[in-house]
């Protein structure tokens, strides 16, 4: 039985699943993944993809009572399915967003179109869910990804060779970017407008010191909810 369900294995996520420990209140966070539960390192984790039927029928068995969703701004099919399951209070949490210079795009399909028209290395960020978008520039293109096992597999099934899929564990300072830029010798870097938290600025700036085009995928929707603090405020509130 659950008070409160959390989804999300992001950084808003990790904050919030830290707090409600503190308070005494029944919890469960809800991850995709193996690795998002790894990174999480709690015992009242629940690992697996599910549909809103399956989460529907999980806060019924489980009688919960508070739904907060902070998985990543881009995951915009769970927190359609979340909303469809929900029939009790929910929370969106959002992410601040961060404006940058850079050329913006819709989408990963309209970034890649674009990217297949020009010349030089490209160091791509955007994660590995959509990157076998990118498999027209694959030939020329660095991934870097998640270190996981299915990250690692998307990434090779897309078309990337071995030595040019670096996984690994971000987000990463602004000195790491610029010289992962400078060593493989980027042209354009590509990322999505992930806001403070993801790393976001870091990358920008990186890219804008050492001469690199930005390529910057727009968020799917303009969301309104609570920022971390503000869900932590509503939760002793609501205790």
């Amino acid at each position: 039985m659950y008070d409160v369900v959390l989804f999300g294995g992001t950084d808003e996520g990790h904050k919030i699943a830290d707090f409600l420990s503190e308070q005494k209140v029944s919890y469960v966070v809800c991850v995709a993944t193996e690795y998002g539960a790894e990174l999480l390192d709690m015992k009242n984790v629940r690992v697996g993809r599910m549909t809103a039927e399956e989460m529907a029928d999980f806060f019924d068995e489980n009688s919960v009572r508070l739904v907060i969703d902070a998985t990543h701004p881009y995951a915009e099919f769970v927190t359609e399915n979340i909303k469809k399951a929900c029939k009790v209070k929910y929370i969106r949490v959002v992410r601040e967003d961060v404006q940058a210079d850079g050329t913006y795009f819709e989408n990963i399909k309209t970034a890649a179109e674009y990217l297949e028209k020009t010349t030089g290395n490209i160091l791509i960020t955007t994660g590995s869910k959509e990157i076998a978008k990118f498999s027209v520039v694959a030939d020329r293109a660095f991934a870097r990804v998640l270190p996981s096992e299915e990250s690692l597999e998307l990434c090779k099934n897309a078309g990337f060779k071995m030595k040019n899929i670096i996984c690994m564990q971000g987000p990463f300072s602004k000195a790491f970017n610029s010289a992962l830029i400078r060593e493989l010798d980027i042209k354009y870097l590509v990322t999505k407008c992930t806001g403070k938290n993801g790393g976001f600025t870091e990358k920008t700036e990186a890219a804008k010191e050492n001469g690199v085009e930005c390529i910057i995928i727009k968020r799917p929707t303009d969301e309104s909810g609570m920022t971390v603090s503000e869900v932590e405020k509503m939760i002793l509130e609501w205790l």
